[in-house]
């Protein structure tokens, strides 16, 4: 009886033990969620003051250097929350015959008149739009986007700049300015390493088939599985 009772209590203090390391554990889980929701909301307060500043004065737009930070930190969201990041590179096209054609002045002028179109088309707090690999080139970061979400948006600015309908007299293609799309996204793996290069060498390998498609025409990088990391 004794040996029972002794058993029993054994029992009932590791039981009791089992109990309190378990509610140790959901209240380590929920402060570290809790931390993690802390740190979301100050990359989004933090990528939303970065969306005012490092601004391109031909263009309006971001610098290339606030478009690497911009896509560092929405990747390093999307990484602990398990959400896709996307990213578009938009080549004008025919731009650099346009501009040796019709000057800097004319130049930067129809930048600017692109710019102005497809601005307002970014612009949620884990969104922006930069110039980005010369001349007539912009990118794109758009955070907690799938492939098919980024591909209608980069149509969406295509056709922006289309239907601007701009003369662009340098253009063996089309008379108006047009603009090439390339599309990639990834949903960044929590343990990994940053991988800017890859994401935006997808999103360049898309911009050139699309370019190699005839122009005016928006393309998904198919060499990764959309959605994996």
């Amino acid at each position: 009886m004794v040996y029972a009772l002794a058993l029993l209590a054994a029992l009932l203090v590791g039981a009791g033990y089992l109990f309190g390391l378990r509610k140790r554990s959901i209240r380590e889980e929920k402060l570290l969620t809790a931390v993690e929701e802390r740190d979301d909301r100050l990359l989004l307060a933090e990528n939303e003051l970065l969306r005012h500043t490092a601004v391109d004065p031909a263009t309006g737009l971001h610098t290339s250097q606030h478009f690497q930070e911009f896509l560092e930190r929405e990747w390093r969201r999307a990484a602990r929350q398990r959400q896709s990041v996307s990213v578009i590179m938009i080549e004008v096209d025919h731009f650099p015959a346009y501009k040796d054609r019709q000057g800097q002045t004319e130049g930067e002028a129809c930048l600017r008149a692109i710019a102005s179109a497809v601005k307002p088309l970014i612009h949620r707090p884990g969104d922006v739009i930069a110039t980005y690999g010369g001349a007539g080139k912009f990118g794109v970061v758009l955070g907690s986007t799938d492939g098919t979400g980024a591909m209608v948006l980069a149509e969406r600015l295509r056709t922006t700049i289309e239907n601007l309908k701009r003369p662009n007299p340098a253009s063996p293609t089309t008379p108006l300015f047009t603009a090439s799309l390339g599309v990639a996204t990834r949903v960044p793996d929590r343990e990994g390493a940053w991988q800017d290069i890859a994401l935006i060498a997808s999103a360049e390998r898309a911009l050139a088939q699309a370019c190699e498609a005839g122009r005016n025409t928006v393309t998904l990088d198919t060499h990764d599985p959309v959605g994996r990391p």
